[in-house]
């Protein structure tokens, strides 16, 4: 028996005291060298901006239920997390393991993708297998994330050029 539940929801931010706002991620004072800051700051500004945070809501949605399908998926990992892991693994260029690592027990990873706690500091609260992580960021494929930069390169500089 097929249900008509969708499992892949947009991201909602958690309404408890406990969980930090994407907003309020932690990022150092001064950025590291290191790639991975600067991704997560990239992939906050599209949460902070509501207009291209709709535009990928919806190429998320297409890109990812037009290879699950509505009723398939499993509760516990919507699009917003499965955008983060996608663009941190291609943009980092890491395997699955290290991508694990981080979706566990980087910090100021967990606050972007929307489940850091102050207690993640010390104890995670959600956790993601190396399963659930495969399967979920197989389904958004390079294409998707390439053409997903494309449009915010477009929305954030928009051509000069009179037509």
């Amino acid at each position: 028996m097929k249900h008509s539940i969708k499992m892949r929801t947009e991201f909602k931010a958690p309404q408890d005291i406990f969980t930090i706002a994407i907003a309020d991620a932690p990022f150092p004072q001064k950025l590291s060298r290191d790639e991975a800051p600067f991704l997560l700051k990239g992939i906050q500004s599209i949460y902070l901006n509501e207009t291209i945070y709709s535009k990928v809501y919806l190429m998320l949605e297409k890109a990812i239920n037009s290879k699950s399908g509505d009723g398939n998926g499993r509760k516990g990992m919507g699009f917003w997390e499965i955008f983060v892991l996608s663009v941190m693994r291609n943009g980092l260029n890491i395997n699955y393991d290290k991508l694990h690592y981080l979706a566990n027990y980087d910090h100021l990873m967990r606050c972007v993708m929307g489940v850091g706690t102050e207690a993640s500091r010390i104890r995670n609260g959600k956790e993601y297998s190396l399963t659930t992580i495969k399967n979920n960021v197989a389904l958004l494929d390079i294409s998707t994330i390439d053409l997903l930069r494309n449009k915010k390169i477009n929305h954030l500089y928009p051509s000069t050029t009179k037509g």
